[in-house]
């Protein structure tokens, strides 16, 4: 059985001989009575502040959980624009990584180009050189064959003017 104020007050005893007093018990139940009026007041007032005090918690817990439902949306946002620009800067650096390939294989062909017109340019050369070689040594080969001509032919007219001079040494230059 739940007491109410009411009832405390409205309770009546029955008296006996020798019992207590009737004023006495009757002011006691009023000042229980009050109390319990003040107890109750207070309880509801608790009661409608622990109510108020759900509410703010139901709110802050709302909040905690609009916040954090912001943090992750935000945390999986940071995630996804890390993933975007780490695939960005993956594909900037396979195109740049490829453009460098294409650049080395491009300098690489024309280094053999530069190479091969080096090599053909060098055999032209040699070609020339042997072709001048060649003509230097027929010059030089007909020089040596005029000048061993030449030294028989001076010898030749030195041998026939030795004999002239002989000849004009065994005449007598008196006509005789």
């Amino acid at each position: 059985m739940q007491l109410t104020p009411e009832m405390i007050r409205e309770q009546r005893f029955r008296t006996r001989f020798s019992g207590f007093d009737k004023e006495e018990v009757a002011g006691f139940l009023v000042g229980i009575a009050e109390d319990m009026d003040e107890l109750l007041e207070e309880n509801n007032l608790l009661r409608s502040e622990l109510g108020s005090l759900k509410e703010k918690q139901k709110d802050l817990e709302d909040i905690f959980l609009s916040a954090k439902q912001f943090s992750d949306e935000k945390k999986r946002l940071a995630e996804q624009e890390a993933q975007l620009k780490t695939a960005e800067a993956q594909r900037k650096a396979s195109a740049i990584l490829s453009e460098a390939n294409e650049k080395i294989e491009a300098a690489d062909h024309r280094a053999r180009e530069i190479e091969e017109q080096a090599h053909a340019k060098a055999r032209e050369i040699l070609k020339e050189a042997q072709q001048i070689k060649a003509s230097l040594e027929k010059e030089l080969a007909e020089l040596k064959a005029k000048r061993a001509n030449l030294f028989t032919e001076l010898k030749s007219v030195l041998d026939s003017y030795q004999n002239w001079i002989r000849e004009m040494g065994n005449v007598d230059p008196a006509g005789r």
